[in-house]
């Protein structure tokens, strides 16, 4: 039995009481001395490490930034996407609110209801309009006129005649600036009419006051007056009455008034200013007759004067009308 096992250790060569590492060492020895690795080997095992460390070092830098970069490229993705240009909207800066003799289509394409916007041209043609500036201004161009309208507080008139109304109540942001190649005239809360034809301008000022400028100066027109310029002239000053006939063109493009849930009172003021005329009741019983009045219907296609007789012929009171009063009395009382 000892025999044997004795056989059997050396047979696998190693002694008792040996480690694995003397096993290895002894075969080493037994196998004898090693030729040497030639230098070119060497070079090319050294530069296989080398590219592999780098390799091992990329995938780390990889991993390190990579989720972060591809985060950072999915989001702005989604934004490109989902993000739009700003829409950029023109807004009308006025509307055809009265074709004179309800003409229809005035030359240039325009129609009762059409917008107005920034740089449009407009020539009235044969028939004149008026326009509703969404700030509350009313600007009505009589036939023959041709006006640009740079913005809702200028416009160049470039041939004929246009009236403006900023209201019975003075706002900052009702004011118009009307230029020609003569002048300007900027309004200041007022009724008033600019005229250029032939190169020659005029600024009539029916109520309020008027700024007016050319190359000569500046001048501030009052209600009443009449201002004349000329290229290189001094400017002449006329006076002009409330009531004048040559307001009655713009008294016909004057947008209808709208008598529903109004009283008769509030529309004889109205047709009064709208004609320049002054509103005189006979009586006090008149007066309050009038106040107690609501009319019906519409007055659309009349003007101011032809209106009171429509409207008057419905109740009890009766009116006269000269140049300058639009007298009401009532004869029941």
């Amino acid at each position: 039995m000892t025999n044997h096992e004795n056989s059997g250790s050396e047979a696998s060569g190693s002694a008792p009481g040996t480690s694995g590492s003397d096993a290895i060492a002894e075969l080493l020895r037994l196998a004898g001395p090693r030729p040497a690795v030639p230098p070119h080997v060497q070079q090319r095992v050294y530069d296989a490490v080398q590219a592999e460390w780098h390799s091992t070092l990329r995938q780390r830098r990889r991993l390190r930034w990579g989720l972060p970069v591809a985060l950072a490229a999915t989001i702005l993705l989604v934004v490109t996407l989902t993000s739009r240009a700003p829409e950029v909207r023109i807004t009308p800066i006025a509307t055809v609110a009265l074709v004179e003799d309800d003409a229809g289509t005035l030359a240039g394409g325009l129609s009762l209801g059409d917008d107005i916007y920034p740089g449009d041209r407009v020539t009235t043609g044969k028939s004149g309009l008026a326009l509703a500036v969404n700030n509350g201004l009313s600007l009505r161009l009589a036939a023959g006129t041709t006006a640009t309208f740079d913005s809702m507080e200028e416009l160049t008139l470039r041939s004929g005649r246009i009236y403006a109304d900023t209201g019975q109540s003075v706002y900052d942001n009702r004011s118009i600036t009307v230029h020609t190649s003569v002048g300007s005239a900027r309004d200041m809360g007022t009724r008033f009419a600019v005229v250029y034809v032939d190169g020659d301008m005029s600024v009539a000022v029916r109520e309020g006051r008027v700024d007016v400028s050319h190359s000569l100066g500046s001048y501030t027109a009052e209600a009443g007056e009449v201002l004349r310029l000329q290229p290189g002239e001094d400017i002449v000053v006329d006076k002009i009455t409330i009531h004048d006939s040559s307001w009655d063109w713009a008294a016909a493009l004057a947008p209808a008034f709208d008598i529903e849930n109004r009283s008769l009172l509030d529309f004889l003021k109205w047709a009064a200013r709208e004609t320049g005329k002054e509103l005189i009741f006979e009586s006090d019983a008149a007066r309050f007759a009038a106040m107690g009045i609501r009319p019906r219907g519409s007055i659309a296609g009349f003007t101011p004067v032809e209106a009171i007789g429509s409207v008057l012929a419905t109740t009890s009171l009766e009116y006269r009308v000269d140049a300058q009063q639009i007298v009401i009395s009532d004869p029941a009382r």
